[in-house]
């Protein structure tokens, strides 16, 4: 069994009020008519953690393949968000569940060819 902890950074409840206020100037220089902001406040029920394992295809700049494969270790594959240095928009789900798709196929074939 794997536990898993996260906890917010100050720093990240600083940017997040920081991008709030951003956001706020400019919804008001739009012209909205009303806008309401929450205090950014410690995630407690689900995070989408981005970044470490960069993808690449250079081992000594990045750590997994296109196929989410370890350049070190040929048999392992990280199929999660780590791969992303950043994110292009709030929800990646989809596209990690795209490429875990691909990272599947990609060792369905290595496993037939017995390459893992």
């Amino acid at each position: 069994m794997i536990r898993c902890t996260y906890k917010d950074h100050p720093d990240d409840l600083k940017i997040a009020g920081w991008l709030q206020a951003r956001a706020s100037e400019i919804l008001a220089a739009a012209g909205a008519e009303k806008i309401w902001t929450d205090t950014p406040a410690e995630s407690s029920v689900a995070v989408h953690l981005l970044g470490t394992c960069r993808m690449g295809d250079d081992p000594q700049r990045s750590v997994v393949d296109r196929y989410h494969r370890s350049h070190d270790v040929p048999n392992l594959y990280m199929c999660d968000g780590s791969s992303f240095v950043t994110s292009g928009r709030g929800q990646p789900t989809m596209t990690i569940q795209a490429l875990a798709f691909r990272a599947a196929d990609h060792l369905a074939q290595a496993a037939r060819r017995g390459e893992v």
